[in-house]
């Protein structure tokens, strides 16, 4: 495989965006060397199989949380901007590239999978690793057993997208819901460690298929979905067999990329996110103080 071929290494690569930023300490990835993995205990036909994204509804007012969504009907449009997929390569206009709502019941109707539970959930991208696993993915738990989930779908869009849905899958796994994600950032997902991942090599923000393109969705989903039946030792990687319509050596180059010339203006820009970090931080504590 030459490098124009390689998957993306997003940690590396933000790792040198945010030292652009004028962040001097590295952000430290999750990463485990246990890795729990419960199997199915139904057949994959007979599996009620729960959504779960990083998006944000329409209306998100900015404040993270868990929250949850019907999917029948589904909504047509999620609000995707606070998180970084890769907005020059692709976009989100297509709620199905990255949260298969429409393809999941098509492969109901088929019998490949026996339903899906009434809701789907979503979970805040989160630096914070700790808030995830002691707070928002106890909360996704809760929810799909509430549901009567007997296995998970995630799928991220950002590369904390991917440590996040890694760490709800881990807490999910640990009580006993099978999951797979479905997601572009391979080394994230892998670093952190995780019972099944299907590896799409897309622009992050279409983990699901191409925008507009039903059949590769499905497809996509499918393939993901066997894994239940499939896998039987956790950390289990399959790649899908499709490539994006443009070629590697384009999309590849362009996400996350550092220039010279663009030291001042992204300095400029990290003082400002640190500026807006320390007003929500503050915020956050009058919120406590006041309760």
């Amino acid at each position: 495989m030459n490098e124009a071929d390689a998957p993306v290494q997003y940690m590396e690569r933000t790792r040198h965006y945010y030292r652009a930023l004028g962040y001097a300490n590295d952000y430290v990835w999750a990463t485990f060397d246990e890795v729990p993995f419960t199997l199915p205990a139904k057949p994959l036909s007979d599996l009620r199989i729960a959504l779960i994204t990083t998006a944000s509804p329409l209306d998100f007012d900015g404040v993270k949380r868990v929250w949850s969504g019907v999917v029948s009907p589904p909504p047509e449009k999620l609000f995707t901007d606070n998180v970084a997929w890769d907005k020059e390569s692709t976009h989100t206009n297509d709620r199905g590239s990255f949260l298969p709502i429409e393809t999941a019941f098509e492969l109901v109707a088929d019998g490949i999978i026996a339903g899906l539970t009434p809701r789907f959930h979503g979970v805040p991208t989160e630096y914070s690793q700790r808030k995830t696993k002691t707070t928002d993915a106890p909360e996704i738990l809760a929810r799909v057993r509430q549901d009567g989930a007997d296995a998970a779908i995630l799928c991220p869009l950002c590369p904390v997208c991917h440590q996040t849905m890694s760490l709800v899958a881990r807490h999910l796994e640990a009580n006993g819901i099978p999951t797979v994600i479905i997601g572009s950032a391979l080394d994230v997902v892998e670093h952190c460690g995780v019972p099944r991942f299907y590896f799409t090599d897309f622009p992050l923000g279409n983990p699901c298929g191409h925008p507009w393109r039903p059949d590769m969705q499905r497809e996509i989903v499918r393939q993901a979905l066997a894994l239940f039946e499939t896998s039987k030792a956790p950390r289990t990687t399959v790649k899908a067999p499709f490539a994006w319509n443009e070629g590697g050596t384009v999309w590849r180059a362009r996400y996350g990329r550092v220039n010279p010339a663009d030291r001042e203006r992204l300095l400029k820009l990290g003082d400002e996110r640190r500026r807006k970090q320390a007003q929500s931080k503050q915020a956050a504590a009058d919120r406590e103080t006041s309760e």
